[in-house]
């Protein structure tokens, strides 16, 4: 059984995931750094945020406990142990980005990084279905959800070649958030 939840519900390593990261962007992609070790550094070109720094996680769909097909990404963060809180860096001019992946479909899911400070071990964070089969079918997906603090949360999903895309519309709405105009 487990073979069986392994081929459908696919897990990609940290350097696979960082891969298909920097591959879906391409020539945007100034420089990086190690593959190997998360949270992923990128500087990149043009219009896109000039210095990112990633955390990507495999988004799952495992069976029960949630709706059906709701996918998954379970935050844990390099140095944080069991029992330990968790928050993104944003030292250095970089701006976190919190991201999933579902390589079956080839499908990325941005979320509001500054929406999760001081997470549990583990924290989970959530997406739709059809938000993600909306990104699949149509590009771009779009979901608000709303969150235990009573905040609503913009989280766009995108297929690979719309990464790019997907990144500006993340940062769009997340200064919407700040300056109050979210909508």
């Amino acid at each position: 059984m487990a073979s069986l939840l392994t081929q459908v519900n696919p897990k990609l390593s940290t350097e696979e995931l960082h891969t298909m990261f920097l591959k879906a962007l391409g020539a945007s992609v100034k420089s990086h750094s190690d593959i190997t070790v998360k949270p992923l550094e990128v500087d990149l070109l043009g219009q896109l945020p000039p210095k990112l720094r990633v955390y990507l996680y495999n988004a799952t769909y495992p069976p029960g406990g949630r709706g059906m097909g709701e996918h998954k990404i379970q935050l844990i963060v390099p140095g944080q142990a069991r029992n330990q809180r968790g928050n993104f860096d944003s030292s250095g001019g970089r701006i976190p980005l919190l991201v999933g992946y579902r390589p079956d479909i080839k499908v990325f899911v941005l979320w509001d990084a500054e929406m999760y400070p001081d997470f549990a071990y583990s924290r989970n964070v959530q997406v739709l279905p059809e938000t993600i089969y909306e990104a699949f079918a149509q590009g771009i997906g779009k979901q608000i959800r709303r969150l235990g603090s009573g905040h609503d949360e913009i989280v766009i999903a995108a297929e690979e070649c719309r990464l790019g895309d997907a990144i500006l519309q993340r940062q769009k709405e997340t200064l919407k958030r700040l300056l109050g105009a979210q909508g």
